[in-house]
């Protein structure tokens, strides 16, 4: 029985498969699972939708990871281009996975790399956003780049390019999560 999902995502059809398994094992009607999985929206910053202005929709997640990056990046290509704005978080995992960053992000149309979220960790000399966007150059010659120090002008960078069709995920542990308001706020 398939079981259509109001969540987009290869990684959402792996997950609601491994549920709808455990629910069995569990004892439990697959059929009444497969309903409420049906009926799920998604979590708080995991593919969230935040708006939609001009035919531009403006999707938040939390994702921070190589593989989370590229997992939301392919789900939310719907025939239309995907502009990203990533903020790093924390300074030793970038320093560690920025060709990593920059594989997961060069599936996306046009990109804009924010300045390290510190979170927990004192800056490490050398290590900032930009480590990613040298990767990504690299990985991606010729791609629409943008090396935006702070959200704002990450927010800036993207705005100027979207156009109708377009999906704009902010991606990122940080506060990168107000990005998409202030995007949402520049494309009115």
């Amino acid at each position: 029985m398939p079981v259509e999902l109001a969540v987009p995502g290869d990684h959402n059809r792996q997950n609601a498969g491994v549920a709808l398994a455990a629910v069995e094992l569990a004892g439990y009607s697959r059929a009444e699972a497969a309903r409420v999985l049906g009926e799920f929206r998604g979590a708080t910053r995991r593919l969230e939708l935040r708006g939609q202005v001009g035919g531009v929709d403006v999707v938040d997640s939390y994702a921070h990871h190589p593989r989370e990056l590229a997992a939301d990046i392919a789900a939310a290509r719907d025939g239309g281009r995907v502009l990203a704005l990533f903020q790093p978080h924390l300074y030793s995992r970038t320093r560690h996975l920025a060709r990593e960053f920059a594989a997961a992000l060069a599936s996306a149309d046009v990109v804009a790399v924010t300045d390290v979220y510190r979170a927990r960790e004192q800056p490490i000399e050398g290590v900032t956003g930009k480590l990613v966007v040298d990767a990504l150059a690299e990985t991606r010659p010729g791609m629409e780049l943008g090396w935006t120090p702070a959200v704002e002008e990450g927010v800036r960078f993207l705005a100027r390019r979207a156009r109708t069709g377009d999906r704009v995920l902010t991606l990122g542990a940080g506060d990168v999560d107000r990005a998409a308001t202030l995007i949402l706020e520049a494309l009115a």
